[in-house]
């Protein structure tokens, strides 16, 4: 049975597919098994993904309908044979030793979560999000407010290894965006022991025309969605983590509208000025919250004086804004 399962959800990414899947078959850990999911890609990823697995027989391919990324992932565990589990975004790439870090720490320090740190990349640039050298052992707890608080890592399924038996009782919400908020922060408070690498081994693209860097949509809101379950999940069970929590959902509103006000006659928008009242009336709350940063506190300060000047401040910005906290 190989060691890892690595599940990769693959839609209309002919472009990166290649780099991506390349980059998992040269792992320096090679007893794996690699699922690539075709989720109905209208282009030419199916062959793609068809070669890999005529050429490596650790390849298995799955061609499926178009459902989106959550049942992908989905129908990915179901396949699943290793008892540990690890997501790669299809866009996306890996350090050669990556798998091998997640795996000899998850063992060694007995741990039902294994984390690196990882890259955000912004065409030729990289920008680790965890820039000092560091290794953690938490519990459930303090992974899940490391996660939330976003600084080290986040609730990102990526640049992640799970003992498979996490997701037994819990899956990814079919048809949602944000699927990763409502999800890994309920497995990361399943673990008993979380172990985190801060060696960046994950590069995660960020590119004009993905999930997280389009043009708003409706369903943006389920980022709104997750934080506000997420935030009723943390004050059930982890009460002292609700500053954390707010944190988030208050976070999930700037997103939003973001994405809403850098989108073309964004103010015609039913939902514009109802967030941006939300925002201006939790203004003094961001501005309390230690977990946003300065800039972001400045931010929501020429928010609530001027809409206008905020939206020329977030043009300029516009290579970070999907960034958790800037």
């Amino acid at each position: 049975m190989a060691k890892i399962s690595v599940i990769v959800p693959i839609y209309k990414v002919e472009q990166y597919v290649v780099k991506c899947v390349d980059s998992i078959l040269s792992q320096t850990l090679k007893d794996i098994e690699i699922i690539l999911i075709d989720d109905g890609s209208p282009d030419n990823c199916g062959k793609i993904c068809d070669k890999f697995a005529q050429k490596d027989s650790r390849v298995k391919v799955l061609h499926k309908e178009n459902e989106g990324l959550s049942a992908a992932r989905n129908t990915g565990l179901t396949l699943a044979k290793s008892e540990y589990i690890s997501f790669v975004d299809s866009d996306d790439y890996l350090a050669e030793d990556m798998l091998e870090l997640l795996y000899n720490n998850i063992i060694k320090y007995d741990a039902d979560v294994s984390i690196c740190g990882l890259y955000d990349c912004y065409g030729t640039k990289k920008i680790p999000q965890c820039a000092q050298k560091e290794i953690l052992i938490l519990n459930n707890k303090e992974g899940l407010r490391l996660a939330l608080e976003g600084e080290k890592f986040s609730v990102n399924a990526v640049n992640k290894i799970y003992k498979k038996r996490l997701f037994d009782e819990l899956n990814f919400p079919k048809g949602k965006l944000s699927e990763d908020a409502f999800t890994i922060p309920k497995i990361l408070a399943k673990a008993e022991t979380i172990i985190f690498d801060s060696s960046p081994k994950y590069y995660y693209v960020h590119r004009g025309q993905s999930i997280t860097t389009s043009s708003f949509k409706k369903n943006d809101f389920n980022v709104v969605e997750a934080y506000s379950e997420i935030l009723k999940f943390v004050k059930g069970n982890f009460k002292e983590l609700t500053k954390q929590a707010e944190f988030r959902l208050l976070w999930s509103y700037t997103y939003v509208f973001d994405k809403m006000i850098l989108t073309p006659n964004f103010a015609a928008n039913d939902d514009y000025k109802k967030i941006l009242t939300i925002l201006r009336v939790n203004t003094l709350k961001i501005l309390q919250n230690k977990f946003f940063s300065l800039k972001r506190k400045i931010a929501m300060i020429i928010l609530y004086i001027s809409p206008s000047l905020y939206k020329v401040l977030l043009k300029y910005q516009k290579n970070k804004f999907m960034k958790l906290n800037y």
